[in-house]
C-alpha cells in the first residue's frame, strides 16, 4: 500500500464552516438567514450545530471541540445564535483577513471584541441598536468575546477538556491559541448581537476553575525529558496582583501609561 503524502498547502472544500449551539429554532433561522442574505454562499459554507432544543446535551466546550474536529472550512467561525449579520458583509470579512494575512502571518483567532489588557476593550459590535466601535483596529488581544470568533483551521486549535459549562471559552481559547505560538485579533467586522453576558453563578464558577486551571498549569516546576532536565518558573506575584487594589492600579497604568 503506497502511502498518502500531505501537500505543502492545506486543501479545504469550503471557505466557511458556521457553527452554533442551538437552544432556539427560530433565533438560530433568523441567524443563519442574515449569514446567507451576507454574501455567505451555500455553495462555499456548511452551518453545524449542537441541538440543544429538546434536551441539554452539549456544554459550551464540548460542542466547540467537536466542531472543531468535524468542521470543514479554512476558516470556523463559532458563534451564538443571536447574532445577525446586518451591517458589514462576507467580501468586507474576506478583505480584513486578508489584511491580517499581510500584518501576521500568525493570527489563529479573531473577533469582534475582546480584550488587550486591563484598560482597552477593543471592539466592533452592536448591541441594543448601539454601535460600539473602540480601539484601532485589527488589535492585538489577549481574549475574545464569545458572540463571534473565527480560527483558521490550519491552527488545529481546541478549548479545554477539562473545563465544562457555557462562559469564557473564548479566554481559554486565546490562552491556549498564544501557548501555541497563535495570536489573536479584535477585526472591524461589526455583526448585531441581541443580548449582553450575564455574570451569574455559573459564570463566577468556571471563571475560578480557569484561574485554577492556569495558575496550575503555569507553576514553577522540574521538566525531566529522557536526555536533560530544566526548571520552568512561573511569577510567585500572582496572589499579590490579583488583590482588587492593586488591579485597579494595573488598570490606571494602562489606561494612562500603556499606548
Amino acid at each position: 500500500m503506497e502511502p498518502r503524502k500531505i501537500e505543502i498547502e492545506s486543501n479545504f472544500k469550503i471557505q466557511y464552516s458556521i457553527c452554533t449551539l442551538v437552544t432556539d429554532q427560530i433565533q438560530y433561522g433568523e441567524m443563519m438567514e442574515s449569514f446567507i442574505k451576507a454574501g455567505f454562499s451555500v455553495d462555499d459554507c456548511e452551518f453545524i450545530i449542537a441541538d440543544n432544543t429538546r434536551a441539554n446535551d452539549f456544554d459550551a466546550y464540548s460542542a466547540i471541540n467537536r466542531f472543531l474536529r468535524e468542521a470543514s472550512g479554512k476558516y470556523i467561525i463559532i458563534c451564538h445564535q443571536d447574532v445577525l449579520i446586518e451591517y458589514d458583509k462576507e467580501p468586507l470579512l474576506k478583505t480584513r483577513l486578508q489584511e491580517l494575512d499581510k500584518l501576521d502571518a500568525r493570527w489563529g483567532i479573531v473577533g469582534n471584541a475582546g480584550a488587550k489588557d486591563l484598560y482597552n476593550t477593543p471592539m466592533a459590535i452592536t448591541e441594543n441598536g448601539e454601535l460600539f466601535r473602540k480601539g484601532e483596529l485589527p488589535s492585538k488581544v489577549s481574549s475574545l468575546d464569545e458572540n463571534f470568533i473565527l480560527l483558521k483551521a490550519e491552527s488545529n486549535l481546541a478549548v479545554s477538556a477539562d473545563i465544562s459549562g457555557y462562559h469564557l471559552y473564548g479566554t481559554d481559547i486565546c490562552l491556549i491559541a498564544e501557548c501555541l505560538g497563535w495570536n489573536c485579533y479584535v477585526i472591524n467586522f461589526n455583526i448585531t448581537h441581541k443580548s449582553s453576558g450575564r455574570l451569574n453563578a455559573s459564570f463566577h464558577e468556571i471563571s475560578r476553575k480557569l484561574q485554577l486551571k492556569y495558575r496550575h498549569f503555569f507553576r514553577g516546576r522540574y521538566i525531566r525529558t529522557t536526555i536533560t532536565r530544566f526548571y520552568l518558573g512561573s511569577s510567585w506575584t500572582s496572589g499579590l496582583m490579583n488583590i482588587p487594589l492593586i488591579k485597579n492600579i494595573a488598570r490606571l497604568y494602562y489606561k494612562y501609561m500603556v499606548k
